[in-house]
C-alpha cells in the first residue's frame, strides 16, 4: 500500500525553493508547476513537484531528521521536530523505529535523496538518532555524495532505558532468528527468557 504524497503549504514551498508567493502562484495559473487544491481553495504543493523544482533550479535540500523507538515517546519525537525547526530546517523527516531497524521507511526515504545527490546538508540532534552503530560509515556514505552530517548536541544523548532494551531485544531476535529459526521452538524460548530478563531490570 503506497503511503499518500507529502504536501506542502505555499509557505514552505517558497522557502525550499527560494521563491516569492506570487512567483508560484503565477507558475501555478502557467501550468509551470504541478498544485493541488484543498477543499478550501488552498495551494498544496506536492514533494515530487518539490523535488522536481529544486532539481531544475540546481537547489539542493537541506532535511532535518527525527526519531524515536515507539510510539509512547511521541513527546520527545515533537521536541525534536521543534528543536529542528527553530534552528532554521523546514524539510524534517521522522521515523518511529529502533535505530538498529535499517528499513525504517523515513530513513530509507532519506537515504534515497542522499544517493540521488538531492541533499546538501542533513541534520540531526544526536548521533544515535540517525544510526546506533556505523555512524562515520554512514557520515562517509553521504560525504561522497556532497552531504554533510550536522549534529546540533555534540553531547552523546543518555537514551531512556527502554529504548535501549528494546534495541537489545531486536539484537537478540535477529542472532537467535538466525541460528534457530524464526518459528522454532528454541527461538521462541529464547525471547521468552530475554524478555523475561530485562523486565526485571
Amino acid at each position: 500500500m503506497c503511503m499518500p504524497e507529502k504536501l506542502y503549504t505555499l509557505k514552505e514551498a517558497c522557502l525550499l525553493l527560494g521563491l516569492h508567493p506570487r512567483t508560484i502562484q503565477k507558475w501555478d495559473k502557467q501550468g509551470k508547476i504541478r498544485v493541488v487544491r484543498t477543499i478550501g481553495g488552498r495551494r498544496r504543493i506536492p514533494e515530487s513537484e518539490i523535488r522536481r523544482m529544486q532539481g531544475e533550479r540546481g537547489i539542493r535540500s537541506i532535511i532535518g531528521y527525527a526519531r524515536v523507538s515507539s510510539s509512547t515517546q511521541k513527546d520527545d519525537l515533537e521536541r525534536q521536530v521543534e528543536y529542528l525547526r527553530q534552528r532554521g530546517v523546514q524539510e524534517i523527516i521522522t521515523d518511529v523505529g529502533s535505530g538498529l531497524n535499517e528499513k525504517r521507511k523515513g530513513f530509507l526515504r532519506l537515504l534515497d535523496r542522499v544517493l540521488h545527490n538531492e541533499v546538501d546538508k542533513v541534520v540531526i540532534l544526536y548521533e544515535d538518532r540517525l544510526t546506533r552503530f556505523g555512524f562515520d560509515t554512514l557520515r562517509k556514505v553521504f560525504e561522497a555524495h556532497g552531504t554533510s552530517i550536522e549534529v546540533l548536541n555534540q553531547v552523546e544523548m543518555k537514551s531512556p532505558q527502554q529504548e535501549l532494551v528494546e534495541d537489545l531485544i531486536m539484537i537478540i531476535s535477529h542472532f537467535s532468528g538466525k541460528m534457530y529459526g524464526l518459528r522454532s521452538h528454541k527461538y521462541k524460548e529464547v525471547m521468552e527468557h530475554a524478555k523475561d530478563l530485562f523486565a526485571q531490570a
